[in-house]
């Protein structure tokens, strides 16, 4: 049966462990080893910024970036070391979600997703960088 792109959010989120934006920040206060990764499109991250620290690796190029059997040209290093906690966000959590499912997929042990994405994160007090 086929799925539309809410659906397939909700069945990416079944999958993974949801964190609010203070969660996160206590995170990142505390110098938690993880890679905050932002899977919104280059020009949308440039616009509106990403959290302190984070990545961006657009959901579109995530498929082969953190694949560990492509060639090496191909690959993020940033994004390689399954053992590592990675916190996945975009604009407001949706494709986050698809991403993270993604991550896990490939073998990523401790998958994150921030709640609301970074629209709730800066909601909720704290800011982008840009």
């Amino acid at each position: 049966m086929a799925k539309n792109f809410n659906e397939i959010v909700a069945d990416s989120r079944k999958d993974l462990d949801i964190i609010d934006s203070h969660t996160l920040n206590n995170m990142i206060e505390s110098g938690e080893d993880m890679v905050v990764l932002d899977v919104n499109d280059k020009e949308d991250v440039e616009q509106r910024g990403m959290v302190k620290g984070a990545v961006n690796i657009s959901l579109g190029t995530l498929y082969y970036k953190a694949d560990a059997d492509v060639p090496d040209d191909f690959k993020d290093e940033r994004i390689q070391n399954r053992n590592k906690k990675v916190v996945v966000t975009c604009g407001l959590g949706l494709c986050a979600a698809i991403g993270g499912k993604l991550l896990k997929d490939m073998g990523f042990k401790d998958v994150k997703l921030l709640e609301g994405g970074v629209t709730k994160y800066q909601e909720d007090g704290y800011k982008l960088e840009k």
